[in-house]
């Protein structure tokens, strides 16, 4: 019976202690949240003419990012990314860049492992708008009562589209995809 209860009472002595020490561990994780904005700084030209996938870009965290008290992403953090595809420029439509974010370096050097894309509203893809028209033809417009007007309406011949750059200085919006957890 006394056996029993020494090892009960040094188990929960135990379970106690670890309860104790893990609390200690939690208190000191901070997480940013995914869907959290950054206002970053590009720090080199990214061009569709260029890039290919899987180029290294560096960008700057130009504002400090607070959770509660607690400066987790502090000002002048460079942020790591890769351009994650490319499309070039087509007839209708100019050239695009996509691309993603995997790591943040603090000035302190704390590595933080960090998923988000640069966004747009343009499905993430920077670039990319269409291009105008070469061709139009007269169209008559009929309105009621009235004698019909002649109107342009585009052909689908589209000029061809140019190369999107993104010059150095650009300021730009990381959107995190999945919580950044820093200690």
């Amino acid at each position: 019976m006394f056996k029993n209860l020494l090892i009960l009472s040094i188990f929960f002595i135990f379970s106690v202690f670890h309860f104790a020490q893990a609390q200690d561990e939690t208190e000191n994780v901070v997480k940013v949240r995914s869907g959290t904005f950054l206002k970053v700084l590009n720090l080199t030209e990214i061009s569709s003419l260029m890039a290919d996938a899987e180029d290294e870009v560096i960008f700057l965290n130009l504002n400090d990012m607070y959770v509660y008290e607690t400066n987790v992403i502090p000002a002048n953090t460079k942020i790591y990314g890769e351009v994650e595809e490319v499309l070039e420029p087509v007839e209708g439509r100019d050239g695009a860049i996509k691309i993603s974010i995997y790591k943040m370096i603090t000035p302190d050097k704390k590595v933080y492992r960090a998923k988000g894309h640069i966004y747009t509203e343009n499905d993430n893809y920077i670039g990319g708008k269409p291009t105008q028209a070469v061709y139009y033809r007269r169209v008559a417009h009929y309105n009621h009562g009235l004698k019909p007007m002649l109107k342009v309406a585009p052909l689908n011949v589209f000029e061809m589209g140019k190369h999107t750059v993104i010059l150095p200085g650009a300021e730009l919006f990381l959107i995190l995809e999945e919580d950044v957890i820093a200690k």
